[in-house]
Protein backbone atom coordinates (compact mmCIF):
# COMPACT_ATOMS: atom_id res chain seq x y z
CA UNK A 1 0.00 0.00 0.00
CA UNK A 2 1.42 3.27 -0.89
CA UNK A 3 2.20 5.81 2.05
CA UNK A 4 2.98 9.01 -0.33
CA UNK A 5 0.72 11.73 0.63
CA UNK A 6 -1.01 12.82 -2.48
CA UNK A 7 -2.83 15.70 -1.13
CA UNK A 8 0.55 17.99 -0.99
CA UNK A 9 1.44 16.92 -4.66
CA UNK A 10 1.54 19.32 -7.36
CA UNK A 11 -0.05 18.43 -11.05
CA UNK A 12 2.09 19.13 -13.78
CA UNK A 13 1.18 18.89 -17.40
CA UNK A 14 2.59 20.08 -20.66
CA UNK A 15 0.95 22.69 -22.65
CA UNK A 16 -0.11 21.30 -26.54
CA UNK A 17 1.67 24.20 -28.16
CA UNK A 18 5.15 25.15 -26.91
CA UNK A 19 5.88 28.76 -26.87
CA UNK A 20 9.30 29.28 -28.20
CA UNK A 21 11.67 30.77 -25.37
CA UNK A 22 15.93 31.37 -25.56
CA UNK A 23 16.79 31.68 -22.26
CA UNK A 24 20.14 34.34 -21.58
CA UNK A 25 22.24 33.92 -18.60
CA UNK A 26 23.68 37.13 -17.28
CA UNK A 27 27.58 37.44 -16.09
CA UNK A 28 27.42 39.06 -12.53
CA UNK A 29 28.62 42.20 -14.00
CA UNK A 30 25.54 42.87 -16.58
CA UNK A 31 23.28 41.43 -13.79
CA UNK A 32 24.78 44.28 -11.14
CA UNK A 33 24.54 46.86 -13.74
CA UNK A 34 20.67 46.35 -14.20
CA UNK A 35 20.13 45.61 -10.98
CA UNK A 36 21.85 49.69 -9.69
CA UNK A 37 19.97 50.99 -12.62
CA UNK A 38 16.60 49.56 -11.52
CA UNK A 39 17.24 51.25 -7.92
CA UNK A 40 18.32 54.04 -9.25
CA UNK A 41 15.52 54.68 -11.81
CA UNK A 42 17.07 55.06 -14.92
CA UNK A 43 17.25 51.18 -16.95
CA UNK A 44 20.23 50.92 -19.01
CA UNK A 45 20.60 51.02 -22.60
CA UNK A 46 21.38 46.93 -24.03
CA UNK A 47 21.92 46.80 -27.71
CA UNK A 48 22.38 43.98 -30.21
CA UNK A 49 24.41 44.14 -32.57
CA UNK A 50 26.53 41.79 -35.55
CA UNK A 51 28.83 42.75 -38.31
CA UNK A 52 27.33 42.81 -41.81
CA UNK A 53 27.95 39.00 -43.18
CA UNK A 54 29.88 39.19 -45.78
CA UNK A 55 32.25 41.80 -44.49
CA UNK A 56 33.82 43.30 -47.62
CA UNK A 57 33.98 46.93 -46.32
CA UNK A 58 32.71 47.70 -49.68
CA UNK A 59 35.72 45.92 -51.75
CA UNK A 60 33.60 44.02 -53.63
CA UNK A 61 34.86 40.48 -52.67
CA UNK A 62 33.66 37.78 -50.70
CA UNK A 63 34.04 37.03 -46.91
CA UNK A 64 35.53 33.59 -46.50
CA UNK A 65 36.08 33.92 -42.88
CA UNK A 66 33.93 32.86 -40.44
CA UNK A 67 30.32 34.36 -39.30
CA UNK A 68 30.61 37.44 -37.20
CA UNK A 69 29.64 36.90 -33.57
CA UNK A 70 26.44 38.65 -32.33
CA UNK A 71 27.46 40.50 -29.29
CA UNK A 72 24.98 42.64 -26.74
CA UNK A 73 26.52 45.84 -25.73
CA UNK A 74 25.94 47.97 -22.37
CA UNK A 75 27.16 51.69 -22.97
CA UNK A 76 31.22 50.73 -22.69
CA UNK A 77 31.24 47.08 -22.31
CA UNK A 78 30.75 44.23 -25.39
CA UNK A 79 29.44 40.71 -24.50
CA UNK A 80 30.15 37.83 -26.98
CA UNK A 81 26.54 35.91 -27.61
CA UNK A 82 27.13 32.02 -27.63
CA UNK A 83 24.74 29.51 -27.86
CA UNK A 84 24.94 26.63 -25.42
CA UNK A 85 23.49 23.07 -25.71
CA UNK A 86 22.51 20.76 -23.07
CA UNK A 87 21.28 17.13 -22.94
CA UNK A 88 19.24 18.63 -19.74
CA UNK A 89 15.99 20.45 -20.80
CA UNK A 90 14.70 23.16 -19.12
CA UNK A 91 11.07 23.62 -18.53
CA UNK A 92 9.57 27.28 -18.37
CA UNK A 93 6.07 26.82 -15.63
CA UNK A 94 3.28 28.96 -15.64
CA UNK A 95 0.71 28.01 -12.19
CA UNK A 96 -2.73 27.08 -13.27
CA UNK A 97 -5.59 24.89 -12.44
CA UNK A 98 -5.05 21.25 -13.66
CA UNK A 99 -8.18 19.35 -13.69
CA UNK A 100 -8.25 16.03 -11.68
CA UNK A 101 -9.70 12.77 -12.56
CA UNK A 102 -10.77 10.48 -9.56
CA UNK A 103 -8.67 7.22 -9.60
CA UNK A 104 -10.56 4.38 -10.71
CA UNK A 105 -10.07 2.27 -7.66
CA UNK A 106 -11.19 5.32 -5.77
CA UNK A 107 -14.87 5.29 -7.50
CA UNK A 108 -17.65 3.28 -6.56
CA UNK A 109 -18.53 0.85 -9.43
CA UNK A 110 -22.44 1.44 -8.72
CA UNK A 111 -21.74 5.42 -8.87
CA UNK A 112 -19.05 4.79 -11.94
CA UNK A 113 -21.90 3.09 -13.83
CA UNK A 114 -24.60 5.36 -13.15
CA UNK A 115 -23.10 8.66 -13.66
CA UNK A 116 -19.41 10.44 -15.05
CA UNK A 117 -16.76 10.68 -12.25
CA UNK A 118 -17.02 13.87 -10.89
CA UNK A 119 -13.56 15.71 -12.50
CA UNK A 120 -12.35 18.43 -9.90
CA UNK A 121 -9.75 20.93 -10.19
CA UNK A 122 -6.51 21.56 -8.43
CA UNK A 123 -3.77 24.50 -8.50
CA UNK A 124 -0.52 23.08 -9.99
CA UNK A 125 2.06 23.88 -13.24
CA UNK A 126 1.39 23.45 -16.88
CA UNK A 127 5.22 23.24 -19.01
CA UNK A 128 5.10 26.23 -21.38
CA UNK A 129 8.49 26.31 -23.09
CA UNK A 130 11.05 23.46 -23.28
CA UNK A 131 14.73 24.98 -23.35
CA UNK A 132 17.42 22.77 -24.58
CA UNK A 133 19.94 25.20 -24.57
CA UNK A 134 20.17 28.76 -23.49
CA UNK A 135 22.28 32.17 -24.50
CA UNK A 136 25.69 32.71 -22.46
CA UNK A 137 27.53 36.35 -22.58
CA UNK A 138 31.11 36.32 -22.52
CA UNK A 139 33.02 39.46 -21.57
CA UNK A 140 35.07 40.90 -24.77
CA UNK A 141 37.50 43.15 -25.62
CA UNK A 142 37.03 44.43 -29.43
CA UNK A 143 39.90 45.97 -30.81
CA UNK A 144 37.97 48.67 -32.04
CA UNK A 145 40.86 50.68 -33.37
CA UNK A 146 41.52 47.91 -35.70
CA UNK A 147 38.22 47.19 -36.51
CA UNK A 148 37.60 50.72 -37.43
CA UNK A 149 41.27 50.78 -39.70
CA UNK A 150 40.18 47.81 -41.94
CA UNK A 151 36.02 49.18 -42.53
CA UNK A 152 37.28 52.83 -43.30
CA UNK A 153 38.91 54.36 -46.30
CA UNK A 154 41.56 56.07 -45.94
CA UNK A 155 42.21 59.50 -46.60
CA UNK A 156 45.88 60.58 -47.82
CA UNK A 157 46.04 63.90 -49.18
CA UNK A 158 43.86 67.18 -49.27
CA UNK A 159 44.45 67.28 -52.84
CA UNK A 160 43.21 64.33 -53.96
CA UNK A 161 40.26 62.60 -52.23
CA UNK A 162 39.44 59.03 -52.42
CA UNK A 163 36.85 57.12 -54.49
CA UNK A 164 33.21 57.34 -52.66
CA UNK A 165 31.83 53.81 -52.97
CA UNK A 166 28.23 53.66 -53.69
CA UNK A 167 27.75 51.84 -50.51
CA UNK A 168 29.46 54.71 -48.29
CA UNK A 169 28.43 54.55 -44.79
CA UNK A 170 28.14 57.66 -42.65
CA UNK A 171 29.21 57.87 -39.11
CA UNK A 172 25.96 56.94 -37.67
CA UNK A 173 25.60 54.14 -39.74
CA UNK A 174 29.13 52.67 -38.52
CA UNK A 175 28.07 52.69 -35.06
CA UNK A 176 25.14 50.73 -36.01
CA UNK A 177 27.02 48.36 -37.76
CA UNK A 178 29.62 47.88 -35.78
CA UNK A 179 29.52 45.03 -32.90
CA UNK A 180 31.09 47.17 -30.01
CA UNK A 181 29.39 49.45 -27.50
CA UNK A 182 28.64 52.84 -28.36
CA UNK A 183 32.08 53.99 -26.30
CA UNK A 184 34.16 51.85 -27.29
CA UNK A 185 33.17 52.95 -30.70
CA UNK A 186 33.83 56.35 -30.42
CA UNK A 187 37.27 56.05 -28.51
CA UNK A 188 38.01 53.61 -31.57
CA UNK A 189 36.56 56.44 -34.00
CA UNK A 190 38.96 59.29 -32.32
CA UNK A 191 41.84 56.86 -32.57
CA UNK A 192 41.86 56.21 -36.25
CA UNK A 193 41.53 60.20 -36.86
CA UNK A 194 37.58 59.15 -38.16
CA UNK A 195 36.04 62.41 -39.68
CA UNK A 196 33.07 62.46 -42.16
CA UNK A 197 33.28 64.20 -45.70
CA UNK A 198 29.03 64.49 -46.65
CA UNK A 199 28.53 61.85 -44.55
CA UNK A 200 30.82 59.82 -45.93
CA UNK A 201 32.96 58.30 -42.53
CA UNK A 202 36.61 57.94 -43.33
CA UNK A 203 39.70 58.42 -41.87
CA UNK A 204 42.91 60.31 -41.75
CA UNK A 205 46.14 58.58 -42.70
CA UNK A 206 48.57 59.03 -40.35
CA UNK A 207 51.38 61.32 -42.66
CA UNK A 208 48.08 63.34 -42.86
CA UNK A 209 47.54 63.71 -39.40
CA UNK A 210 51.17 64.30 -38.67
CA UNK A 211 51.14 67.08 -41.22
CA UNK A 212 47.65 68.79 -39.86
CA UNK A 213 49.13 68.66 -36.22
CA UNK A 214 52.34 70.44 -37.77
CA UNK A 215 50.54 73.06 -39.21
CA UNK A 216 48.07 73.76 -35.87
CA UNK A 217 50.85 73.86 -33.49
CA UNK A 218 52.86 76.61 -36.26
CA UNK A 219 49.50 78.41 -35.80
CA UNK A 220 49.42 78.20 -32.24
CA UNK A 221 52.65 79.66 -32.13
CA UNK A 222 52.24 82.21 -34.66
CA UNK A 223 49.32 83.62 -32.37
CA UNK A 224 51.06 83.72 -29.29
CA UNK A 225 48.65 81.39 -27.32
CA UNK A 226 51.09 78.86 -26.19
CA UNK A 227 50.85 79.82 -22.53
CA UNK A 228 47.28 79.91 -22.12
CA UNK A 229 46.80 76.65 -24.09
CA UNK A 230 49.67 74.88 -21.91
CA UNK A 231 47.95 76.32 -18.85
CA UNK A 232 43.68 75.92 -19.13
CA UNK A 233 43.69 74.71 -22.78
CA UNK A 234 41.07 76.00 -25.19
CA UNK A 235 38.10 74.81 -26.90
CA UNK A 236 38.37 73.32 -30.02
CA UNK A 237 36.63 76.40 -31.65
CA UNK A 238 39.86 78.65 -30.52
CA UNK A 239 41.42 76.39 -32.97
CA UNK A 240 38.97 76.43 -35.49
CA UNK A 241 39.15 79.87 -35.77
CA UNK A 242 43.12 79.89 -36.06
CA UNK A 243 42.46 77.87 -39.30
CA UNK A 244 40.01 79.61 -40.42
CA UNK A 245 41.51 82.88 -40.54
CA UNK A 246 45.02 81.43 -41.94
CA UNK A 247 43.20 79.39 -44.86
CA UNK A 248 46.48 77.70 -45.44
CA UNK A 249 45.54 74.50 -44.25
CA UNK A 250 43.37 72.64 -47.37
CA UNK A 251 41.95 69.84 -45.61
CA UNK A 252 38.02 69.53 -44.65
CA UNK A 253 37.71 71.63 -41.36
CA UNK A 254 35.81 67.86 -40.00
CA UNK A 255 39.48 66.47 -40.44
CA UNK A 256 41.17 69.52 -38.76
CA UNK A 257 38.42 68.82 -35.90
CA UNK A 258 39.06 64.97 -35.80
CA UNK A 259 43.08 66.02 -35.46
CA UNK A 260 42.43 68.14 -32.31
CA UNK A 261 40.43 66.00 -30.88
CA UNK A 262 42.50 62.50 -31.58
CA UNK A 263 46.29 64.44 -31.04
CA UNK A 264 45.49 66.70 -28.07
CA UNK A 265 44.62 66.30 -24.81
CA UNK A 266 41.16 66.55 -23.97
CA UNK A 267 39.80 67.59 -20.57
CA UNK A 268 36.04 68.30 -19.56
CA UNK A 269 35.39 71.72 -17.62
CA UNK A 270 32.82 72.99 -15.18
CA UNK A 271 30.18 73.90 -18.30
CA UNK A 272 30.75 70.61 -19.64
CA UNK A 273 32.23 71.77 -22.51
CA UNK A 274 35.91 69.96 -23.33
CA UNK A 275 39.32 72.15 -23.53
CA UNK A 276 42.17 70.91 -25.02
CA UNK A 277 45.80 70.92 -24.69
CA UNK A 278 49.03 69.38 -26.31
CA UNK A 279 51.68 70.14 -24.39
CA UNK A 280 51.46 66.74 -22.67
CA UNK A 281 52.63 62.97 -22.50
CA UNK A 282 49.40 62.07 -24.44
CA UNK A 283 50.65 64.29 -27.85
CA UNK A 284 53.58 62.94 -27.41
CA UNK A 285 52.55 59.36 -27.61
CA UNK A 286 50.28 60.01 -30.24
CA UNK A 287 52.92 61.19 -32.59
CA UNK A 288 54.90 58.28 -32.13
CA UNK A 289 52.10 56.26 -33.16
CA UNK A 290 51.47 58.25 -35.97
CA UNK A 291 54.75 57.77 -37.13
CA UNK A 292 54.67 54.07 -36.48
CA UNK A 293 51.25 53.86 -38.33
CA UNK A 294 52.78 56.07 -41.70
CA UNK A 295 54.66 52.92 -42.67
CA UNK A 296 53.96 50.05 -40.52
CA UNK A 297 56.20 47.60 -42.39
CA UNK A 298 59.34 49.23 -41.84
CA UNK A 299 61.67 48.39 -39.52
CA UNK A 300 63.69 51.58 -37.26
CA UNK A 301 66.91 51.42 -35.31
CA UNK A 302 65.80 52.48 -32.12
CA UNK A 303 68.51 55.57 -32.79
CA UNK A 304 66.78 56.86 -36.46
CA UNK A 305 63.16 56.10 -34.45
CA UNK A 306 63.65 58.41 -31.20
CA UNK A 307 65.11 61.19 -34.07
CA UNK A 308 62.25 61.33 -36.35
CA UNK A 309 60.32 60.65 -33.30
CA UNK A 310 61.39 64.12 -31.26
CA UNK A 311 62.26 65.90 -34.95
CA UNK A 312 57.69 65.55 -35.57
CA UNK A 313 56.79 66.07 -32.57
CA UNK A 314 56.11 69.47 -31.04
CA UNK A 315 58.86 71.52 -28.94
CA UNK A 316 56.98 71.23 -25.80
CA UNK A 317 56.54 67.41 -26.29
CA UNK A 318 59.88 66.47 -27.11
CA UNK A 319 60.65 66.25 -23.01
CA UNK A 320 58.05 63.49 -22.69
CA UNK A 321 59.48 61.22 -25.47
CA UNK A 322 59.83 57.65 -24.27
CA UNK A 323 59.61 54.35 -25.44
CA UNK A 324 57.61 53.31 -22.75
CA UNK A 325 54.46 56.21 -24.47
CA UNK A 326 54.04 53.31 -27.29
CA UNK A 327 53.83 49.97 -25.12
CA UNK A 328 51.71 47.11 -27.16
CA UNK A 329 52.37 49.05 -30.54
CA UNK A 330 55.70 47.77 -31.06
CA UNK A 331 58.84 45.20 -30.80
CA UNK A 332 62.46 45.86 -30.23
CA UNK A 333 65.08 43.40 -30.94
CA UNK A 334 68.02 42.35 -29.24
CA UNK A 335 69.70 44.94 -32.00
CA UNK A 336 67.49 47.11 -31.06
CA UNK A 337 65.44 47.18 -34.24
CA UNK A 338 61.82 48.41 -33.61
CA UNK A 339 58.68 47.73 -35.98
CA UNK A 340 55.26 48.33 -35.38
CA UNK A 341 53.03 45.34 -34.28
CA UNK A 342 49.02 45.84 -33.47
CA UNK A 343 47.42 43.23 -30.76
CA UNK A 344 44.67 41.63 -32.03
CA UNK A 345 43.54 39.21 -29.01
CA UNK A 346 40.12 39.49 -28.51
CA UNK A 347 39.06 40.76 -31.96
CA UNK A 348 36.21 39.51 -33.00
CA UNK A 349 36.51 36.72 -30.82
CA UNK A 350 34.57 35.44 -27.95
CA UNK A 351 36.53 35.65 -25.07
CA UNK A 352 37.72 32.06 -23.40
CA UNK A 353 35.18 30.55 -20.83
CA UNK A 354 35.63 30.84 -17.35
CA UNK A 355 37.22 27.33 -16.16
CA UNK A 356 36.19 27.43 -13.12
CA UNK A 357 32.91 27.65 -13.11
CA UNK A 358 31.79 23.92 -13.75
CA UNK A 359 28.27 22.88 -15.27
CA UNK A 360 26.63 20.83 -12.86
CA UNK A 361 26.27 18.15 -15.32
CA UNK A 362 29.87 18.22 -15.68
CA UNK A 363 30.28 17.43 -12.13
CA UNK A 364 27.85 14.94 -12.27
CA UNK A 365 29.74 13.06 -15.14
CA UNK A 366 33.21 13.48 -13.23
CA UNK A 367 31.84 11.94 -10.08
CA UNK A 368 30.16 8.71 -12.31
CA UNK A 369 33.99 8.38 -13.21
CA UNK A 370 35.14 7.50 -9.93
Amino acid sequence: MSTQDDSKAIPLAFAHEQAPVRLLELPPSLLSLIENSTFKGSEPVLKIKAAPNPANHGTGGTSTGPAPFAVLTTATETYNIRSVHSSNSIFILKPVPIPIIPDQDEVDSDTEMADDPIITSKPGVIVTSTCASHLELLPSKPNTELLLQSMLTEYKSSGTSPTRPSDALSKSQLLLNTPVSDGEFHKGWRDVTGFEIEGWAVRLSPSAALEILDALVLLIVSSGSTREIEKDGMGIDFFMDLVEKDGGIEFPPEAIRAVVIGAFEGKKIEDGSMVYRYATSYTAGWVGKQILLSNPNKSYTEREFMETWRKRAPDECEKFVDLTLLDGLHTRSVLGVIQYIHSTENEGAAAPANKKKNKWHEKFAAGKKR
